[in-house]
């Protein structure tokens, strides 16, 4: 989980050609469960179900974990603006373009792939701001 927060917050927090303007700003990046998000956030944790045994000539696991976007509803117009351009898969700020950029997370696992992402759904903030809106990503992990 570590390596996916480590590779979004390359290619979405560090800025764009060398730059220091970053692609997405103020961007709060956790690899675990964030209950007490400051949005715009992302976090990473086991999806359901987490683990599922392939065979293919040889056993093999594939794990998997939810990546979820979620932007504030204070101001609600920029915040699904910002959810559709994470959303965008060819858009510089695309979640799972930043995910894709490196299918083996440096070397820590041999492959992996992206599904979605899901569409608009409102969390509630365990922080007492109230409602987040957000979209989730499902990344399949091969080790």
């Amino acid at each position: 989980m570590q390596a996916m927060a480590d590779q979004i917050n390359d290619a979405l927090s560090f800025g764009t050609a060398g730059t220091a303007v970053p692609v997405v700003e103020n961007l709060q990046i956790t690899p675990l469960l964030n209950i007490n998000p400051t949005p715009p956030s992302i976090d990473i944790y086991p999806a359901d179900p987490f683990q599922e045994k392939l065979t293919f000539g040889t056993v093999e696991n594939e794990m998997r974990f939810s990546v979820r976007a979620r932007v504030t509803t204070a101001d609600h117009e920029a915040g699904q603006t910002l959810l559709l351009q994470l959303m965008d898969p060819a858009a510089v700020t695309s979640l799972a373009r930043a995910l894709a950029s490196n299918r083996k997370l440096g070397s820590t696992v041999s492959s992996l792939t992206v599904d979605g992402p899901s569409g608009f759904g409102i969390y509630q903030d365990a922080g007492g701001e109230g409602s987040l809106m957000g979209a989730v990503w499902t990344v399949r992990v091969f080790p």
